[in-house]
């Protein structure tokens, strides 16, 4: 008997070791996606981190994005590179517009599909993103390890629809 209820007690505490919830749920909302004018209607996970500065993991439909929402005067309207530092990963976009909110506030849109970009960013969290080469924003250690949960809830919602697809061509033979 009291076997039983040791090897009862080591399944129940593994499992719930193994059932840690998600701390990020999506939210509906609506967003300016690819055009400033108009609004879609979509599901997000959000984080605010240092300043102001959201970081927000989107899904609309089947398609997935990160949104990146600056708060101080980097270029806005104006496009460049933009290099996000994923502790000692990159992800490197070499044409991007930071695209006009309001006065003070802009945004980055970046499609997740077909790329390693959510790997990365669920790995590591972000640590930096630097704009045209010239405006740098660090991402405090605290900040970073809460985009690293919210990309890994992210990805656990989206994973089925957000891989490489790739076509298979089958050839039949004729005699």
């Amino acid at each position: 008997m009291n076997q039983f209820v040791f090897v009862c007690l080591i399944l129940f505490s593994t499992h719930h070791i193994a059932q840690k919830p998600c701390d990020f749920q999506l939210k509906s909302d609506s967003a300016n996606i690819l055009t400033i004018i108009n609004k879609e209607a979509i599901e997000l996970i959000d984080v605010t981190v240092r300043n102001n500065y959201q970081i927000q993991f989107i899904k609309q439909d089947f398609k997935n994005y990160l949104k990146i929402i600056v708060k101080d005067d980097i270029g806005i309207g104006k496009k460049g590179s933009l290099l996000i530092l994923c502790a000692k990963n990159q992800i490197y976009i070499k044409t991007i517009t930071l695209t006009r909110i309001d006065k003070t506030s802009a945004f980055f849109i970046i499609d997740l599909n077909n790329t390693y970009y959510l790997d990365n960013i669920k790995q590591f969290g972000i640590s930096k993103i630097i704009f045209n080469e010239l405006a740098e924003f660090s991402i405090p250690k605290h900040d970073s390890d809460q985009i690293k949960n919210a990309a890994l809830c992210f990805f656990n919602i989206v994973k089925d629809n957000i891989r490489l697809r790739f076509k298979v061509y089958t050839s039949i033979a004729t005699p």
